[in-house]
């Protein structure tokens, strides 16, 4: 999997869990719905670290949280991002 693929499914993931919306992670993140729903939809380019914060404060989860997946193992990510 790529690691933008493994980003988008982590999100996609964590709003089914809270039974979230894009648009109320928008809100509790401070990041744009459009930004998000480019992340989501694979259409934009790689998501920045700070990006990954904000995502991780809307969550209200710590970074280590949001990696704790098996998306994000390495043996899981393909290496020709």
């Amino acid at each position: 999997m790529e690691i933008n693929s493994a980003l988008a499914s982590r999100i996609v993931q964590l709003l089914n869990e809270r039974n979230w919306s894009v648009y109320r992670l928008a809100v509790e993140s401070g990041i744009p719905y459009s930004t998000l729903s480019n992340i989501i939809l694979l259409k934009g380019k790689s998501c920045t670290f700070s990006t990954l914060i904000d995502l991780c404060r809307g969550f209200h989860i710590e970074l280590r949280e949001f990696l704790n997946s098996p998306f994000f193992l390495l043996s899981n990510l393909d290496d020709n991002r």
